[in-house]
């Protein structure tokens, strides 16, 4: 179709009016009193020849026929090229493939480059009726070749998995894909997360949520505080209910009093389970042991982590030291179960027990070492 064409006869212009009045300005010929018009005001007569459109339907389709938009309006109001038009009371859908991808309404709006754009002001609401995404806004931008809904001001978007709000954003209707940017505050629910953040990637059809600005991250339990985390790079799988958080991450449980540093993990945010294949430190930020390992799952509403490869626990005075294969930790009582390879040194007195197991406490150095049917318990003193 023709752009210009759009308010001829043989376009889909043609039927703009269902119900609804059409009137121009009259001209100064036939308001005032049979003068003459000046033959030196043209932009006169050009304002005077405005046409205007009362509870109108308009629609514009592309070359090969299929519906693009198509909105009504409480009015519509054109510039006397028919190029451009100003909209009150919008309501209607936009298309793709000649399907509904989005159903909006505003206050305001206006038609640009012959209906090739449409932007829209004043509380607006559009709707993904095919994955139930609400978007909301006080300005947004639609352009139909690009497939993409510009968000500028004030966006808030809801979803059944998530709410979210930031300055501006994208939407890429044939993705089904929201771009976030600015002040970005988005809540889950079921456990509730709330996500601070300045960009996230949010792919509505996949369930995904991704990152890769620094973040924080809080998990409430009701009105509670949980845990809380810091990262640069994260993913949202709301599906499975887990994260995969990358790239320096702190970890924070709030009980157990638990600190995880590593650089990668799995986060199962509602059984509260974190898994990493990387290597990995856990901290007890109340009495101050400290295990590191190459590997860990942890169970912080169990209470219990596993550690394995390279397993080293510290207390906070640093006076005693547990090596192991692998390591089980309980974190409500404390006790550490060690296995493979066990040595405990301790500086103060100064020996080092060797074995094959250990049990016991780390912060107040109380760990019983013991052999298995082939090797015995090795004890090394060393006098002052």
């Amino acid at each position: 179709m023709n752009p210009h064409n759009f308010l001829k006869a043989n376009s889909p212009w043609a039927n703009v009016v269902k119900g609804g009045l059409l009137f121009f300005l009259c001209s100064l010929v036939a308001c005032g009193g049979g003068k003459k018009p000046e033959a030196n005001k043209p932009e006169e007569t050009r304002q005077e020849s405005r046409l205007f459109l009362n509870n109108a339907t308009l629609e514009q389709s592309n070359p090969k026929g299929q519906l693009v938009w198509k909105i009504q309006v409480d009015e519509a109001a054109y510039t006397p090229d028919r190029h451009k038009a100003q909209l009150t009371g919008v309501k209607g859908n936009l298309f793709q493939d000649g399907k509904i991808v989005l159903q909006i309404k505003s206050d305001e709006g206006e038609i640009y480059r012959d209906g090739v754009e449409i932007f829209l002001r004043k509380n607006i609401v559009a709707l993904d009726p095919r994955n139930k995404t609400v978007i909301r806004s006080n300005e947004v931008e639609w352009r139909p070749q690009d497939s993409v809904l510009i968000v500028r001001k004030n966006l808030r978007g809801s979803h059944p998995d998530l709410e979210a709000s930031a300055k501006e954003g994208k939407y890429y209707t044939r993705k089904e894909q929201l771009e976030l940017t600015g002040n970005i505050v988005a809540t889950a629910k079921n456990p509730r997360l709330q996500l601070k953040t300045e960009y996230l990637q949010w792919d509505v059809s996949q369930d995904k949520l991704k990152g890769d600005r620094l973040f924080n991250l809080v998990r409430f339990q009701d009105k509670t505080v949980t845990d809380r985390l810091v990262g640069k790079k994260l993913e949202v799988r709301f599906k499975t209910k887990e994260v995969i958080i990358e790239d320096n991450i702190d970890f924070k449980s709030i009980k157990p009093p638990i600190q995880v540093a590593t650089k990668q993990v799995i986060w199962q945010y509602k059984n509260r389970q974190v898994r990493s294949d990387k290597p990995i430190q856990l901290i007890n930020y109340v009495d101050g042991v400290s295990i590191t390992a190459n590997q860990a799952q942890v169970d912080f509403s169990q209470q219990i982590a596993y550690l394995k490869g390279g397993v080293q626990g510290t207390n906070a005075s640093n006076q005693g030291k547990l090596y192991a294969n692998d390591i089980t930790w309980n974190m409500g009582t404390r006790i550490v179960e060690a296995l493979g390879n066990v040595i405990y040194e301790q500086a103060n007195p100064k020996f080092n027990l060797t074995g094959e197991k250990a049990v016991g406490t780390l912060h107040d150095n109380k760990i019983m070492v013991s052999g298995n049917n082939q090797e015995r318990v090795v004890t090394e003193i060393f006098p002052d």
